[in-house]
This record gives structure tokens, sequence and C-alpha cells, in this order.
């Protein structure tokens, strides 16, 4: 039977604190000392210090055990592991979410680490098919999914790709990564890869510009910055200069290529990605400005299916199909063409938000961003619903942003609306989930203050109607006019409200597929006017209370 032992090399430093190195032998120490007082069940593992964390999963692989890590430490999925694991365990270096625990659920709160100790700790060999780790999915497209992990199948991956983690050949490098142990991407790359290769892996804070100078300072060099798309964007509009780095590494979202031209021109370092999932772990990755072609990690094999997607095949490890649809190119790379649930069909046409968000997010001033996709049409032959958007562009209005989409999208995928945003509802891993962006996008809008004068006027945004949107055929051919019922439809979409109210309306002027249709309104009476340019096309009236 096949084994690989814990660590792989114990001598070497393993964690670099902002106080001292840690070497594999001390994480054994830690771990032993830990083992003898963990009580005989899962444990859920909800350390945000990666030298505490490690220690707890280690213990936990010692004593037979195994660690369920969430795909978020805040309350909601942490009440949802509570429920599927109910005879588990936790420990943790913090203090809880407010979740209520079961009464019967240990807390093993950690403080301190017994990393000293007299002699060398044992270092036993784990046999590959011992299940170390049941990971649960972010949950971005659905209830988050476990997914069981054997000790082989994260050692030989992460010794297939130990040539990403040596920048400098034949000397190792020191990992700083923005991203929490217990998610699947930070897991594979911060805990087990020096578990494995002995790559050191730094300790401390790691998610503001400030935070990773200092880590980036803790050394030693050549330090590899592991990230997501979101942080490098952060850590860009930063002026202050980062320490030196010598590989960037990203994954959980593709990372647009201006963005990774744009750090390698900043911080001189090459920038690669990592494609993986839960499910699958890490198995490609690319230089993002050099190719769109991924290159499968050694030993890792991938079959196409007639749907457009492949299964995966690793050593030691489950096939699993990826949920995203991949074009081979050789039977060492492949091009990703965008998740299989992200392809949007509108008007005959097909798209990948994946596609649309590098086109939004490359526009001047948008800072952050997504598309939102309509609900898949439920009735045969019934009009798809229409694309939105939801953006941080302090400095770009709404009209201008639409038009530069306008410019670059293709008519059946423009957004009804632009809505600009403070921040997007992202978790610790920069992801989004469908659910938390409806609720801002259809979130109640705030109540004129009493202060406020009874006739000021709000912005409510802008909406433009494509030209091959459903309400258009045969309505005056030759010289199409939007019908007014989609004029109001819009209005009422971004104003927040239902239409039954409705008192008056006056359509002033034609609106032509294509313009940019501004919404004002007032509160106090219920009114507003729709223009385009400085013309007035229509005002209305609804009575008051017809808000959603």
């Amino acid at each position: 039977m096949h084994a690989f032992p814990l660590l792989g090399h114990p001598a070497a430093p393993l964690f670099r604190t902002p106080e001292r190195l840690i070497t594999g032998n001390g994480v054994l120490h830690a771990a032993h000392a830990l083992a003898a007082t963990l009580p005989p069940r899962p444990i859920i593992n909800l350390c945000r210090d990666r030298l505490y964390f490690t220690a707890a999963f280690c213990a936990a692989v010692l004593r037979g055990q195994y660690s369920v890590l969430p795909g978020s430490r805040a309350a909601g999925p942490l009440a949802h592991l509570l429920a599927r694991y109910p005879d588990a365990a936790i420990v943790t270096d913090a203090d809880l979410p407010p979740c209520p625990l079961p009464v019967a659920t240990p807390v093993i709160r950690l403080s301190t680490l017994a990393a000293d100790g007299a002699g060398t700790p044992a270092n036993p060999d784990i046999a590959a098919t011992q299940v170390v780790a049941h990971i649960l999915t972010s949950g971005s497209t659905g209830t988050p999914v476990a997914h069981a992990k054997t000790w082989g199948a994260l050692s030989r991956r992460a010794q297939a790709s130990i040539t990403l983690f040596t920048p400098v050949p034949g000397k190792v490098a020191t990992i700083v990564g923005t991203v929490p142990p217990y998610h699947m991407y930070g897991f594979e790359t911060t805990v087990i890869q020096p578990l494995v290769t002995g790559c050191p892996s730094t300790t401390g804070p790691a998610l503001f510009p400030a935070d990773i100078r200092a880590r980036l300072g803790q050394g030693p060099q050549p330090c590899i910055l592991l990230t997501t798309p979101l942080h490098i964007r952060t850590f860009l509009a930063d002026p202050t200069p980062l320490p030196p780095i010598a590989r960037v590494i990203s994954a959980t979202a593709p990372l647009d290529t201006a963005t990774a031209e744009m750090a390698e021109r900043c911080w001189h370092a090459p920038v690669f990605e990592i494609y993986g999932s839960t499910e699958t772990g890490s198995i490609a990755t690319r230089r993002t400005t050099a190719t769109q072609a991924w290159h499968l990690h050694p030993g890792i094999s991938l079959h196409p299916r007639p749907d457009g997607t492949a299964r995966i095949e690793a050593p030691d490890a489950t096939p699993h199909v990826v949920a995203d649809a991949l074009t081979p190119l050789t039977p060492d790379t492949f091009r990703l063409e965008g998740r299989m649930t992200d392809i949007i069909k509108i008007a005959g046409q097909r798209t990948s938000l994946a596609g649309l968000n590098a086109i939004l997010l490359g526009i001047q001033g948008v800072e952050d961003g997504t598309f939102i996709a309509p609900e898949p049409d439920a009735v045969p032959g019934q009009p798809v619903g229409r694309m939105e958007v939801v953006v941080v562009a302090p400095t770009r209005a709404a009209p201008d942003i639409l038009a530069a989409l306008r410019a670059r999208v293709p008519p059946a995928f423009l957004p009804r609306r632009v809505m600009r945003v403070d921040s997007l509802p992202r978790n610790e891993m920069g992801k989004l989930t469908r659910t938390a962006l409806l609720a801002l996008v259809h979130e109640p809008r705030p109540a004129t203050p009493a202060t406020a004068t009874a006739t000021a006027v709000q912005d409510a945004g802008c909406f433009s109607i494509a030209a091959d949107h459903p309400a258009l055929a045969g309505h005056f051919p030759g010289c199409p006019i939007v019908p007014g019922a989609v004029v109001l439809s819009e209005t009422f979409g971004l104003m927040g409200v239902e239409p039954a109210r409705l008192e008056q309306i006056k359509f002033l002027h034609p609106v032509r597929p294509g313009d940019t249709v501004r919404v004002t309104h007032t509160t106090q009476p219920l009114a507003f006017t729709c223009t385009v340019g400085t013309q007035v096309v229509a005002k209305g009236r609804l009575r008051n209370g017809a808000h959603a």
C-alpha cells in the first residue's frame, strides 16, 4: 500500500511568523501535543493563523481523524457544517461567528502551541488512502457540498506542482498567501505544499497592502505572492511599492490579461494562474500574459465528454467531471471556455459571464463589477430576461459605462441597467454568490430623509433597449420604436416600484433602439421622468405606497 510521510522535510523551516522561523519538527511537536487533547471526532478547523491551522490539521491526521474545512467562517456556512457534522468538534484560534452551537459540540480554543520539545518528534508515513479532509465548496453556485480528500492525492498534487513554487531553480521560495487556509486553494498551496515539499509559508495578517508589505518583508527571499484577482487589483491601486516578488500566483476567478500585464510591469515578476476547483484540486497552470492555454500538472489527464466538459483523472484521486467547458489542444493543454452554468444564451447568441465580466473590468474607472444573468427561461417561447450590471466605479457615471459596454458587447447581452454601489458582497476569497447579488440589486431603496425637500430629484439609473429585443419584432418595420410598455417596465425596474398603481403617463418623444434612457424620480409625489440626452421622452406619476 502506498504511503507518504506527513512532512517531507521536517528539519527545514516551514513557517515564518512575524517573530521567528518554525521548523517542520516544531510543527510536529505542536501536532503531537495537540493530538493528545483532541476528542475522537471529526475536527471542524476554523483557525485563521496558518501555523495554528496546520498544527490542528496534522494533529487530526496523526489520530486517524479528518478535518472539515468550510468554504467560509461566516455564521451561515458554520451552521450548515454543524447540521451536516453533528458529532464534530471545533478547533479555533479566534472568536467564533455568532452561530448557536449544539450543547454537545466541544470547542478547543488554541492560544499557544507547544512548538518546542525535546528530541525529534515522530514523522509517520500516512496511508495514501487515508481521508484527511472534507472540504466544502464556496456555495457560489448553490448549497456548499463536501468533498473528501485523501493524503495520497494531496501529496502527489503538491509534488507535481513543485516547479511552480520554485521560481529560482534549486532554491525554495517563501509563500506569502492572501487566501485563508481553510479554502481549497489556500489549503493546497499554503498548508499542504509546505508540509510535502518544504516551501515555507508566512503567518500573520495578509489582507491589506500594508499587511502584504510586512509579510513579504518577513522573507526569506525569494517570495511568491499567492493571491486572487480581487487582491491583485487592490494592491495595484495602492501607490506604495511592494518588496521584491519572484512570482505571482492567482486563482479563484479568471484574471484578465490587462491586470496581469500591469502587475508584471509594477512588480517585475511573472504572473501565473492556477486552474482547479474544490472537487478536483489544482490541475493546471498558465502564465496569463503569455498564453490562453492551460498546462496540466504531471500525472493529470483530461478526457473530453460530448457535452463539452471533461473528466479529470489523477493518481490516488477519484475521477471527477469538471463544471467547465474545456477544449483540448494537445494531450497536456486545453483552453477554458467558461463554466457550463455561466454560458448565457439570448436571442440565438451565446457567451459566458466570465467573458462579459472581463470586458466590464477592462473599462477605465471600473474598480469592481459583475454581470448578473437573467433567470433561465422557465416557459418555452417566453422572452428571456435582460442582463444587469453592478459596478464599483466612483469616477464613472452609469451612462458612460453603458456606452462603453455598447461598443464592446453584442446587443443581446447589453444590460437593462448599470447599478453603481460602494462595494460588492464578496466573501473572503473574493467570490460572489448569486443570492448575495440578487439581494443587493433588489434591496429596498432608502427612504428620503424627512429633512429633505419633497421635490428632491433622485437618479434611478439608465437603461438601453437592444435592436434585437423581442418586443421590437414587427413593431414599426423599417423605423423601430421601443414600445411604451417596455419603457415603463425598465423604468419601474430601476425605481424598484410595482406598476399596478400607475396614475398617469405621457409619452412625449419616441425611444429608439440603442438610446440611453436616464430615469429620475421624486418621492413626494412619486413621479418619474425619462430623458434621452436633454430630450424628455416620458413622464409619469404613481400613487404613493407603490414601492416594492
